[in-house]
């Protein structure tokens, strides 16, 4: 199993939703000593060639 970081801080547990903006995440804040969970969403740039 591999072990994403985002933002080498949030643990992603799984994936949450993807559109047209970006994908959305349940993820462990690691910095916090309580491994509180969270949503972040990562957004993507805009497609240059549409």
């Amino acid at each position: 199993m591999t072990i994403q970081l985002l933002n080498d801080r949030y643990q992603v547990i799984r994936t949450l939703g993807a559109g047209g903006f970006g994908e959305t995440y349940l993820a462990e804040d690691t910095y916090m000593p309580s491994k509180r969970r969270c949503v972040v969403k990562q957004l993507k740039p805009p497609d240059r060639n549409s």
